[in-house]
């Protein structure tokens, strides 16, 4: 594979046939993609797509490999506010490169659904490993957030940090999941998924009893 070769391309080129192969594979399964129909729109030939990427596969892992760079992306980091201010304030940054970068997002979501057995191990790995990263800017975020609050026990922080963790990822999944056939309705309904993991946010933090 001479990836070299494709990096020397002027960025305009180069960005055209990314997001080119980003927006046919954010459509349609990786088995339903054809690379005939990426390259007429490229205007180079089936050859010089190989040449630059090998296979249609290791172009399909370059394309989830940069939707999912720019999606995690980092952003600048939220550390004056109070509790929600600082988590929202992360939220809304990480939504906006969403919005900013659609063809990556529905490319990841549509790779998350993606049955292809061809694909399926390196898929899981890449997907695995940018998840881990996510997971991770989002413990630190919400650390920020705990520091704004007066603790009862400061040795419970990493368990207070764990239990937030599974609170917000169960709201995102439930709406993830809801939408996962209609991805922009997730962005449209934010302030009612903001306002829910609000709900049960305050619930762990102040309890349900009297």
């Amino acid at each position: 594979m001479a990836l070299e070769s494709f990096e020397k391309l002027p960025a305009n080129k180069r960005e055209f046939i990314l997001l080119t192969g980003m927006k046919e594979f954010s459509q349609k399964s990786y088995k339903d993609v054809s690379t005939d129909c990426i390259t007429k729109m490229c205007g180079i030939s089936k050859g010089i797509l190989f040449h630059y990427f090998g296979s249609k596969k290791d172009f399909y892992f370059y394309c989830l490999e940069k939707a999912l760079e720019r999606l995690t992306a980092k952003t600048e980091t939220v550390t004056d506010g109070n509790f929600y201010e600082i988590i929202f304030g992360s939220m809304n940054r990480k939504m906006s490169l969403c919005m900013q970068y659609k063809d990556e997002m529905h490319m990841v979501n549509m790779a998350s659904q993606d049955a292809s057995m061809e694909i399926a191990e390196r898929k899981t790995e890449i997907l695995q490993r940018y998840m881990a990263i996510a997971q991770l800017e989002s413990a630190k975020t919400l650390r920020r957030a705990l520091d704004t609050l007066e603790i009862k026990d400061d040795d419970k922080k990493q368990v207070m940090i764990e239990g937030l963790h599974i609170y917000t990822n169960a709201v995102l999944n439930k709406y993830l999941l809801q939408y996962q056939q209609t991805p922009d309705k997730f962005f449209e309904n934010r302030d009612r998924i903001k306002e829910e993991m609000k709900t049960y946010l305050d619930m762990m933090l102040y309890g349900i009893c009297k």
